[in-house]
């Protein structure tokens, strides 16, 4: 019986792959905190806090004693780099405003009666009379239960002012839902102008990026401190005790876990949260194969690319510790491609070099879901190292791509449920001009192109345009001399991530021409068209699954929003199959019952 285990487990694909391959297995252990952050801090978007924030973390770190004195050098580094780039950032910010005011006075010198405001021309702030009653008007609306008025008055950067701006409008947001009659209504649209202004969402995406390096910083810090804590406990047993209580009351939120436990066979106690604090130790000698990978957010295209430097990038060398500690025969590690070429290629350069440190012999290659029978443009790399004291009946390779003969519409469900179905806001966005040019925006294709920007790990751009009560013939006619090609010859479903694939023979644009056919009949009056003959819909859950390789016997027992995204984040089911017809021709003693590691 093959023994594995798993790391950043998800809802179980190697699992799943040797259901569908018929192999008897066992699940010694399995690991995933479903995104449950216990470390995550409430921290208000504003400099004031933000370097309150890391004077706070910069005393946790000097009063800190552990045993990882180097991973807490490294800490003080990154904490050095990201003060001074946050101090330099401000600055940057804080000149870069123009000021236009005849007095030649800067921002932070006015009154609380001195208001900005904006020029339709751009981020030039001038100090106008008949403004004054805005922040005297919100003042009056909040009956003065806030002290943003009063921050607004003595907060001395021009940053902080304008993301004060931000908060104002979302507390008279509320006051105009409590009251919709509010005679500050304008006072509210006045914000809300003001948010929209270039300069000013700048600032906030440029805080929130301070925010989100602090709240690794301090995920690091802790981290660290649970480790020193574990270092005392020897128990296995008890360890895990301690980190599940450190995760006490959040139990329900972990829906990675629900769907995983509700489909596979696992005893409790081997189910870990963090892989930080699992020690594999206690797996070593007990495990033929180890399946995982590390949060891609860190290195793929549409997130922020940070590698290795996002904590997120670190837990690959969570990965490799997991390996090293429990010494499977064979390992499968996955991630995005981007990993390859990320900050030139020198992040991978360090991850081989990690790799070749474990004692494996490994091989990496990049596989596409579309070449193994799915009809989805998912290009991972794959990474399969053998245990080096194991004799190979063969060298393995991996496997070679396959004649994909299937479609989008051969993974639909035919009777669908109504709330899948765009309604008529939801059918305007879809076909709108500006969102039909947009590179993310998605109807009709024959393969699926997956993660969209802004969509990381969700199928919530997918939109299928489904045929009604006419003959496909007739609607190609209608449509005919919208497209630049005339080989429209099959069910089309959509697609369109940084351009549109599908196979040689199909019209590499189908998609949006037919997007573009819709928008441009609902522009000359002929509604009817998408709502009477034709509609739009969203993927479903159980197609998800479907595109990601699951067979309809896997139980949803999580809501739509969550199988979207665990079924985003799982590695494609049958690109595993093939992987492990390849290990086992190259490893047969694999799957057999000998049970000598």
């Amino acid at each position: 019986m093959l023994k594995i285990g798993t790391v950043f487990s998800g809802i179980g694909a190697i699992e799943h792959a040797l259901q569908r391959m018929g192999i008897p297995h066992k699940i010694v252990f399995a690991c995933d905190n479903g995104d449950v952050d216990v470390f995550k801090k409430k921290i208000d978007l504003n400099i004031v806090d933000i370097l309150d924030e890391l004077d706070k973390l910069s005393e946790k770190i000097v009063k800190m004693d552990t045993h990882e004195q180097h991973q807490l050098d490294y800490i003080k580094k990154d904490l050095d780099a990201s003060i001074k780039k946050i101090n330099k950032k401000i600055s940057e910010i804080d000149e870069s405003i123009v000021i236009n005011n005849p007095k030649n006075q800067i921002l932070s010198d006015y009154s609380i009666d001195d208001i900005i405001m904006i020029n339709s021309n751009g981020f030039e702030i001038d100090v106008v009379e008949n403004v004054k009653k805005y922040m005297k008007q919100f003042k009056i609306a909040t009956d003065g239960d806030t002290d943003i008025y009063y921050k607004f008055k003595i907060r001395n950067k021009i940053l902080d002012k304008l993301l004060l701006i931000g908060e104002i409008s979302t507390e008279l947001k509320k006051e105009l839902i409590k009251n919709k009659d509010s005679e500050f209504k304008n006072t509210q649209e006045w914000f809300e102008t003001f948010k929209k202004n270039k300069q000013y969402r700048e600032a906030r995406k440029f805080v929130k990026l301070i925010l989100e390096d602090i709240q690794m910083l301090n995920e690091k810090v802790e981290t660290l401190s649970v480790l020193k804590e574990l270092s005392k406990i020897e128990n296995y047993k008890d360890k895990k005790t301690y980190v599940d209580n450190l995760y006490r009351g959040k139990e329900n939120s972990n829906f990675v876990k629900k769907s995983y436990v509700s489909n596979y066979d696992i005893d409790e106690e081997h189910f870990h949260w963090n892989i930080s604090f699992l020690d594999a130790t206690q797996y070593n000698g007990k495990l033929d194969l180890l399946v995982g990978g590390s949060p891609c957010q860190a290195f793929s295209l549409i997130g922020k690319r940070r590698g290795l430097e996002d904590t997120r990038g670190t837990l690959f060398y969570e990965f490799a510790r997991i390996v090293k500690e429990s010494q499977p025969k064979v390992f499968i590690y996955e991630n995005v491609k981007a990993l390859l070429t990320h900050d030139e290629g020198r992040t991978w350069d360090t991850m081989k070099s990690v790799f070749n440190d474990l004692n494996y012999n490994f091989k990496y290659t990049v596989l596409n879901a579309k070449d193994f029978g799915i009809p989805q443009n998912r290009e991972r790399i794959f990474v399969v190292g053998f245990r080096k004291d194991l004799v190979l009946e063969k060298e393995f390779e991996f496997p070679k791509p396959i004649k994909l003969d299937k479609t989008m519409k051969d993974f639909l469900i035919e009777n669908v449920s109504g709330k899948y179905y765009l309604n008529k806001k939801g059918v305007n966005f879809v076909t709108n001009e500006k969102n039909i040019n947009k590179k993310y925006t998605q109807i009709d294709g024959t393969i699926q192109l997956c993660q969209k920007k802004n969509q990381q790990f969700n199928w919530h751009g997918d939109f299928i345009f489904v045929e009604k009560n006419t003959e496909r013939e007739k609607i190609m006619q209608d449509l005919e001399k919208y497209f630049l090609s005339e080989k429209v010859q099959k069910y089309v479903m959509s697609s369109g991530t940084k351009g549109f694939y599908c196979k040689p023979e199909i019209d590499l644009d189908i998609a949006r021409p037919l997007i573009k056919t819709m928008h441009k009949m609902h522009r000359a009056g002929v509604d009817n068209y998408v709502t009477t003959e034709g509609r739009i819909r969203k993927l479903t859950p159980r197609e998800c699954l479907r595109l990601m390789g699951f067979c309809d016997s896997f139980k949803i027992v999580v809501s739509d929003t969550q199988v979207y995204q665990q079924a985003g984040n799982s590695i494609v089911v049958d690109v595993l199959i093939h992987i492990m017809n390849m290990i086992i021709k190259s490893l047969p003693t694999l799957i057999s019952c000998n049970d000598n590691q």
